[in-house]
């Protein structure tokens, strides 16, 4: 088969193309060199990045430079393409931003470039290795926190993958024991938390990136309105005077 950049073809003949075909072309793989656990992080990002993560079903890698090809559900073809337009434009949720810039790493890791087709026609261009070079100091392995709302605990072993999406809209990503994976169940799909743990960053550009994090311990936010803190800690104090305030904060600090 010769290069090209288009679709590939089998047998001399043009594939036919479903309208609701995904396909991701890889440039320097095949699908005999392209390693699985790679495949799964490339096909992770990509179903982040098109905000179809129960609708597309990946297929198969095709020949040629490798093909990732997934399938949208017919009913959601419409919702993919329209995303895969809106990243195109810049103008996707944060989310989907955010896995496409996770995408062009993992090319310009791989040495690579990439394109992604909605049916024949293709959409985008990872610049992969042609971006130009970042400044990149790290990694820093340190303590700290992330805040956000879990949407997503999976994993078959000691260590668990949990999802959350970040006060900023973009995904935050870490590993927690199965224990704490336990205590954090009930709180799948609700309110606000903060993890605690160890993570590494790196500074890229002038900012700091969280490329991993292990958490071991959490606490539940509060998403109170403001007025109703104020008329909390208005109870809190009801009926103590100004100067029984001041002696009990000094005695505090002398304690």
């Amino acid at each position: 088969m010769k290069g090209g950049g288009g679709l590939p073809k089998a047998r001399g003949e043009a594939w036919r193309v479903k309208p609701e075909q995904v396909s991701l072309k890889i440039d320097v793989f095949t699908p005999e060199t392209l390693p699985m656990a790679r495949l799964a992080r490339y096909l992770e990002e990509l179903a982040a990045m098109l905000g179809s993560d129960a609708n597309l079903h990946f297929s198969r890698v095709a020949a040629g430079s490798a093909h990732l090809i997934a399938l949208a559900d017919p009913p959601a073809a419409p919702k993919v393409l329209e995303r895969a337009r809106a990243v195109a434009e810049r103008t996707a949720p944060r989310s989907s931003m955010a896995a496409h810039a996770r995408l062009d790493d993992l090319l310009a890791e791989d040495n690579a470039i990439g394109e992604l087709f909605v049916g024949r026609t293709k959409l985008l261009e990872f610049p992969g290795r042609r971006r130009a070079a970042q400044e990149v100091i790290g990694p820093v392995s340190r303590s700290g926190s992330i805040d956000g709302r879990v949407f997503s605990i999976a994993g078959k072993d000691e260590s668990i993958n949990v999802r959350l999406l970040g006060d900023s809209g973009g995904e935050l990503r870490c590993v927690v024991s199965v224990e704490l994976a336990r205590r954090l169940g009930p709180h799948l799909l609700g309110g606000r938390l903060r993890l605690f743990g160890r993570g590494v960053w790196n500074r890229v550009d002038a900012q700091w990136v969280m490329k991993a994090f292990e958490a071991d311990e959490f606490v539940v936010l509060d998403d109170s309105p403001l007025p109703d803190t104020l008329r909390r800690l208005q109870a809190v104090f009801e009926g103590v005077s100004a100067d029984e305030f001041v002696s009990a904060m000094s005695d505090l600090r002398e304690a």
